[in-house]
C-alpha cells in the first residue's frame, strides 16, 4: 500500500484522532502488535506502512471501522493491495509484513467463531510451513520467477533465515486455534509438486540428496494430511478441519480468514505473494466461490473412508516416483 492511498491516509488520520498523544499512541500500538517500539515509530513517521493485518488488529483494538475507511462511491471498485515481499534475503519491512499476519492470528485465537476457507492447487501455507524442505522448494520456485529473486540459485543455495522459519512455524501453530478450517484441494496437488521437483532435478538445479529430503517430507505431509482427514480435527486444539478433494483443476488459490471484526481475503499470486482485501463484498464473493467448489468436491474428512484411502494410496504412488 503506498502512502498516497486515500484509504491509508484516512486510517492514519483516524488513528491520530483516536489517540492524539504520540507517545501514548506508540505505546498502545507496540502492545497490540507485539513489535519493537522503533518499528512502530517508523510506521507513525511514514517510513514504513502498516500492513493490512496490522491495520485490522489496531482497528479492532481501538474501535476504528475499516468499513467506513474503505468506503467507495463506485461499488464495483474494491480496495485491495498486492503484498509483494522478498521471500529470500527479506528486509525488515518484509519481516514486519509477515509478523503482521502472525499477530492477527494471535489476536483472534481465543475468539469463538473464527474460520479459514482455502481452495487451491498448491498446499495451504498453514500446512506446508511445518516442513522445511517443502517450504524451501516454494522459496526456490519464487526465486526462479520473481524480479526480487535470483534465478541462477540452485535449490541448496536458497537459505531461509531462522527468524523467517520461526514465523512460518508460528503461522502453523496459531492457525490450529481457528475454530473451523476447510481445505478444498485440487486432486493434482501432489502431482503438480512432484512434477516440478522432477523438472528442476533433471536440469540439475536440485541435487539427488535434496530430492530425497523432499520426498521424505512429502510422505510426512501426506501422512499428516491423512491423519487430519481421519480425525477431522487438529489434535493439539480439537478444532474442526474439513478436507475436500476437487476433480476440477484450479487456476487460482483462494483464502479467506474470518473473525468477529475481520474478513480477510487472499488471492495467491506469484506462488508466495497475494492480493489482499478486507472488503466485505470481496470476502463474500470469494467465500461463496470456495463454497461452490466444495459442492463439486468430495469430502474425505471423517466420512468417505473408501475414497479417502484410495486418494492417499494414489498419492503414495506419485511420491514414490521421485
Amino acid at each position: 500500500m503506498i502512502e498516497g492511498n486515500i484509504y491509508y491516509q484516512e486510517f492514519m488520520s483516524a488513528l491520530h484522532n483516536r489517540i492524539p498523544h504520540k507517545a501514548t499512541l506508540a505505546n498502545t500500538i507496540t502492545d497490540m502488535l507485539a513489535i519493537d517500539k522503533d518499528a512502530v515509530y517508523r510506521r507513525l513517521r511514514g517510513e514504513v506502512n502498516f500492513s493490512f493485518t496490522e491495520m485490522a488488529i489496531i482497528a479492532k483494538g481501538l474501535g476504528i471501522s475499516l468499513d467506513n475507511i474503505a468506503r467507495v462511491e463506485n461499488t464495483q471498485t474494491k480496495p485491495a493491495t498486492i503484498n509483494i515481499s522478498r521471500q529470500v534475503n527479506p528486509t525488515e519491512s518484509d519481516y514486519e509484513m509477515f509478523e503482521g499476519h502472525v499477530n492477527l492470528l494471535k489476536a483472534i485465537k481465543d475468539e469463538a467463531h473464527t474460520k479459514i476457507l482455502e481452495a487451491g492447487n498448491i498446499f495451504p501455507h498453514y500446512l506446508y510451513h511445518e516442513f522445511f524442505n517443502i517450504a524451501r522448494f516454494y522459496q526456490f520456485r519464487w526465486c526462479q520467477a520473481s524480479s526480487f529473486g535470483d534465478s541462477s540459485l540452485s535449490y541448496h543455495e536458497v537459505s531461509i533465515p531462522e527468524r523467517f522459519q520461526a514465523l512460518q512455524k508460528e503461522t502453523c501453530y496459531y492457525a490450529k486455534f481457528i475454530k473451523s478450517t476447510q481445505y478444498v484441494l485440487d486432486h493434482l496437488v501432489f502431482q503438480r509438486l512432484v512434477t516440478n521437483i522432477k523438472l528442476f532435478a533433471r536440469v540439475r538445479l536440485i541435487r539427488d540428496e535434496d530430492v530425497a529430503l523432499m520426498k521424505g517430507e512429502l510422505i510426512g505431509l501426506m501422512n499428516y494430511l491423512e491423519k487430519l482427514a481421519v480425525k477431522g480435527r487438529h489434535e493439539e486444539t480439537g478444532n474442526e478441519v474439513s478436507i475436500y478433494i476437487s476433480d476440477i483443476n484450479f487456476e487460482t488459490n483462494y483464502s479467506c480468514l474470518q473473525s468477529k471484526n475481520v474478513k480477510l481475503t487472499l488471492l495467491r499470486t506469484y506462488i508466495l505473494n497475494a492480493v489482499v482485501s478486507f472488503d466485505d463484498e470481496v470476502f463474500k464473493e470469494t467465500s461463496s466461490w470456495i463454497r461452490s467448489l466444495e459442492r463439486m468436491s468430495t469430502l474425505i474428512s471423517v466420512s468417505g473412508e473408501k475414497i479417502r484411502s484410495t486418494f492417499f494410496e494414489t498419492q503414495r504412488k506419485i511420491i514414490d516416483t521421485l
